[in-house]
């Protein structure tokens, strides 16, 4: 089987909403990689297992440029076979979002690159 990863994508949107808060950032992709990860535990046990104990730990952040584009992306990911685990991350908005609740990142893994790119080929990284 070929490397497992985790992925977080975010929005050009949300992060021009973070104003450039990296804390912010850091841990709103943490919950999108943890809770993609529990979930897959819960749910493909065998595959969390081979991530958690794989020597590499991968992990790879994503970015679209709409806040659209992230619902639909995540709309993609849930339509597909189940072999991974998914979440959507929404912030309360209590500090940086002006207390609206916001969707920040989705979190999806651990998944093959190629199978990962069968549902959204091109993604580009976050940099």
């Amino acid at each position: 089987m070929s490397e497992l990863r985790l992925y977080a994508i975010t929005s050009k949107e949300v992060l021009k909403k973070m104003n450039g808060n990296r804390g912010k950032l850091a841990a709103q992709s943490g919950h999108a990689y943890l809770h993609a990860f529990w979930d897959a535990e819960q749910w493909i046990p065998s595959v969390a297992r081979e991530y958690q104990f794989s020597q590499a730990a991968v992990k790879i952040a994503c970015v679209v440029e709409t806040d659209q584009e992230l619902e639909s992306l995540y709309d993609q990911f849930s339509s597909a076979e189940k072999i991974y685990g998914m979440t959507k991350v929404v912030d309360a908005g209590r500090t940086v979002f002006n207390g609206e609740p916001t969707l920040t990142f989705i979190g999806i893994g651990p998944i093959t690159k190629e199978e990962f790119e069968t549902v959204a080929p091109g993604l580009k990284l976050l940099l």
